[in-house]
């Protein structure tokens, strides 16, 4: 099963695998919704998930299925090099990671190596982006559940950009204290920069609705 948004780009990797003579496309769907719905129609083996789609991203589709016990293994397509998404993939259940610029020389190879049972990570990362934590669905609702209300609060304010005096003026605090527990939620979270909590602030869908007026 294929999801991704650019029909174009859908229809050259559904074309490639169908003419490798050994993989069948049960479905090609262009959005996160209809991905876990074809997911749970058809029980694929493999489901190739675009990280980014309209109305779900990849990682919840993935999240999604853990709650129902499907078996079918997941391969990750992103446009992102950067750790931090290839960590969130992984530690959703993702069992490969491909980069949608290699897609047409790799993802044969990926099906091939998850069906097989094995990790499929992009040969043109970099090596330093290897995923760093357990392969577990687990660890980042764990890590996500230990954040105090204050702290995702901080952590979506900085995601939106707001400077941490700003954030302080909202929240009733000195600029020192909001630095703190920003700190303090990032070392939990494993983040190091302001690009990071941004991208995690999209993958956990902290960035849906109204932007706060600053």
């Amino acid at each position: 099963m294929l999801a991704d948004d650019h029909p174009v780009f859908r229809h050259g990797v559904t074309s490639l695998i169908a003419d490798s003579g050994e993989i069948v496309v049960v479905a090609s769907v262009e959005t996160g919704a209809a991905a876990y719905r074809a997911i749970v129609q058809h029980e694929p083996d493999i489901a190739i998930l675009d990280i980014n789609m309209p109305e779900m991203n990849g990682v919840t589709v993935l999240r999604h299925l853990a709650r129902t016990g499907a078996r079918t293994q997941a391969i990750m397509l992103s446009v992102y090099e950067s750790r931090v998404y290839i960590d969130q993939a992984f530690e959703a259940g993702a069992r490969g990671y491909v980069l949608k610029r290699s897609a047409f020389q790799n993802i044969a190879s990926a099906v091939r190596a998850v069906h097989a049972g094995g990790i499929y990570l992009d040969p043109a990362l970099p090596e330093r982006t290897a995923p760093h934590r357990r392969l577990s669905s687990n660890v980042d609702d764990a890590a996500c559940s230990t954040l105090s209300e204050r702290e995702r609060d901080i952590l979506r304010f900085v995601a939106f950009g707001f400077t941490s005096k700003e954030v302080a003026d909202r929240l009733g605090a000195t600029a020192k204290a909001i630095e703190t527990q920003k700190a303090r939620a990032c070392t939990k979270l494993g983040l190091a920069s302001r690009a990071q909590i941004v991208q995690f602030a999209i993958l956990q869908g902290w960035l849906h609705g109204e932007i706060p007026v600053r």
